[in-house]
Order: C-alpha cells, then structure tokens, then sequence
C-alpha cells in the first residue's frame, strides 16, 4: 500500500463516546466502526436554513447539512427540492463556510440528470440544472458534495494552453486531505479551483506525492453545468473529457469537488459485488473497495462492470448502510452521468442518466463518498 509524506496539518476526529472501537464484517470487509453510529445526529453538522421555497429531505433522503472541521473541507448531506418556478438560491452557508472566491460543484438531480451548486464568496448557493430547471426543483441531492477551501494547495502548473481561474474562481491547485483515526492515517487529494481554454485534453501533470497508484476517473462541472471528468494517471497526467462536445470543457471546467483516495486506511475492505458485476478490466480483488471514515462516513474507490442488466450492483454491511436513501454522482461510460442509489438495508444500485448500458460499460467509484450520521432537522 502506497504511503506519502504528510505535507499539511490533519484533520483530527475526536472519539465520539457512543461509536464502538469496531465489528467484525461479513464477506471480505475488515473490522470498521459498529453498526449502531448511524442511530446518533452528527455533531459537527449544521442545519441549512432554506429559502425561497426550498423543503429537505424528498424521497426518503435527509434533511440538508454542512460541516467543516479543521482542514478546510466543507461538506454537505441530505437532499432539497422546490415547488415549480422557484428560484434557484437555496440557502446560504454559516459565514465559516464561505469560499473567498466562486465555487461551482457537480450534484445529482430527477432521473440521475446532472446539476450543480454555485456558491459565491457571500455564502449564498443557487441550483443549477444542466437541462429543465425542474430537474432541480424536483430533486437535488446534496450527499457526497463537498469543495476544499483552498488554504494549503499546492499550484498545479498548466500546460497546453490551459488557463487558471475563469469566472472569478480559484488558481487551480491540490492539497492533501489527511484524516487521523485511532492514530492511523487515511489521505485523500483534493482539487481546488478551475481552469479552461487548452488545445489539448492533457490540462497538467500532479506532483509526485500527489499521484494515484492507478488510474483514477473522477466526475467534474463544466460549462453550463455540463457533465465531464478528470482522468488521473499513475504517471501524474490528468486528462479533461467532456460528456458531450469538448468545447464545454474549453469554456470552463471546476476542479473544486473533484478528489480521489490515495492511501485507505486498514479499516478498508474489497465490496462483494453481484448480479453480474465484476472488477472492471479484470481488476484486482481490492478494487472497487470501500473505506470507512472516522466512524461516520463511508468512501469509495475503484471501477466495475456488468455483463447483465441488473442495476443492483453489491450490498454493503449494515455497518456502512446509511440511515436514509442517498443518491450520489457517479462517473459512467466515455464520461457520462450516473448515480449510486444507497438505501438504508444496504443495496446499492447504480442508475444511468442515459441508458443503462452506459453503467454496465464502466461504473467509476472513485471520489463518491457518503455520510451515516443523521443530520438535524431544520
């Protein structure tokens, strides 16, 4: 397993007395936190008042939240959605939160559509759908979005004709996230920032430290909330892929949201997958896996691949099923949009925007992560 230097201060997670040391798993997962830490409301979380309309928790999700602790991540949780002909700000963020440039960042929407968040430096976020604007009013999930408040990236250098900080974004950087749990470390890197122009898909080349040991496909924002991703190399390359027409990817691509894992902790296991789902490529038996976090939050890595048509992908133990339903962004085929639907018996699902055979082609796990605390009620 791949270890780096720690180049910037850790997030430390205080034990929380009524999290158990560990349970033992079925199947081929390792001892994580016990099965009873969803049942208690997170106390990091912070309700989101919403406006205009807005109400939390549609189809069976939980109510909205964010939490930062002390690295900077702002992280959000539950889903919102509207009557018709709402306006598209929903809330604005505890002053703490506030980004000091604009931040755009990918959410999933009705039917697995694609959307995403534009936070501004005053706090106030507004929904942004790629297609119809009900897509957003009729559902917008919030579980597994996050941005890094940029105060200890590293600059990424830009290279064939690729350009830093469009539409009043950040330079676009990487910095390490590190959680310390039970004084074994777990890092994850995280992009900050945007970028757009570039003659080439080729946007930039990671450092050393900040390199995955395999290829790493992650879901981003593009012009006019379209749908792309980040394809990150062992060697440290990132190509930039648009859904549709690359020109979306020219005209602004966000890299704020965008991480992947680099080293898992030893409280993370390979996922038993079914129905015809099988490690994409003929991977190794650790890939997709799942890694828990702190007690409290569930991250994924990895791709997959099915030779049938059964969406019903695994089942994860009830030590890592959420309270509530989440639906979180996937990466699909030739970089289209896909969803994880998450219950709380544990059955993940993984649904297309397009047609299904766009998720039995190639499903990406990675920088897909998910809360099992319970949020306060607004």
């Amino acid at each position: 397993m791949r270890r780096v230097r720690l180049m910037h201060r850790g997030r430390l997670w205080r034990r929380l007395p009524h999290v158990a040391t560990a349970a033992a798993l079925a199947a081929s997962f390792v001892a994580v936190g016990a099965a009873d830490a969803q049942a208690y409301t997170d106390p990091y979380d912070t309700a989101l008042q919403l406006v205009n309309g807005w109400t939390g928790g549609p189809y069976g999700t939980q109510q909205p939240g964010v939490k930062q602790l002390n690295d900077g991540i702002v992280t959000f949780t539950g889903a919102i959605s509207a009557p018709a002909g709402s306006s598209g700000v929903a809330f604005t963020l505890p002053a703490n939160d506030w980004p000091a440039t604009n931040v755009y960042v990918p959410v999933d929407m009705c039917g697995a559509t694609k959307g995403r968040l534009f936070i501004q430096p005053n706090g106030v976020v507004a929904v942004q759908a790629e297609g119809a604007f009900s897509n957003a009013t009729c559902f917008t999930s919030l579980d597994g979005v996050s941005f890094a408040l940029p105060t200890a990236s590293t600059p990424l250098t830009l290279q064939n004709g690729w350009q830093g900080a469009p539409y009043s974004t950040a330079a676009p950087g990487v910095q390490f996230e590190t959680y310390s749990w039970d004084g074994v470390a777990q890092v994850s890197v995280r992009f900050t920032g945007a970028i757009s122009g570039g003659t080439s898909s080729v946007a930039f080349t990671l450092p050393t430290a900040y390199r995955p040991p395999t290829t790493e496909y992650v879901p981003v924002d593009m012009c006019g909330a379209t749908n792309g991703r980040l394809v990150i190399s062992p060697s440290g390359t990132v190509n930039v892929q648009a859904e549709t027409s690359f020109t979306n990817a020219q005209c602004f691509t966000s890299l704020d949201g965008a991480w992947f894992m680099l080293d898992q902790s030893p409280q993370f296991g390979p996922i038993p997958l079914q129905n015809d789902w099988q490690f994409y490529g003929g991977g190794p038996i650790t890939d997709p896996t799942a890694d828990l976090i702190n007690g409290s939050t569930v991250e994924f890595s990895g791709t997959m691949e099915a030779t049938g048509t059964n969406p019903i992908a695994f089942t994860v133990p009830s030590s890592l099923a959420p309270p509530t339903d989440v639906y979180v962004n996937v990466d699909l085929c030739n970089a289209t949009k896909g969803r994880l639907f998450i219950q709380p018996n544990g059955v993940v699902t993984v649904q297309a925007e397009g047609p299904f055979s766009n998720a039995a082609c190639f499903t990406s796990l990675d920088g897909v992560s998910y809360s099992l605390w319970v949020n306060r009620p607004s």
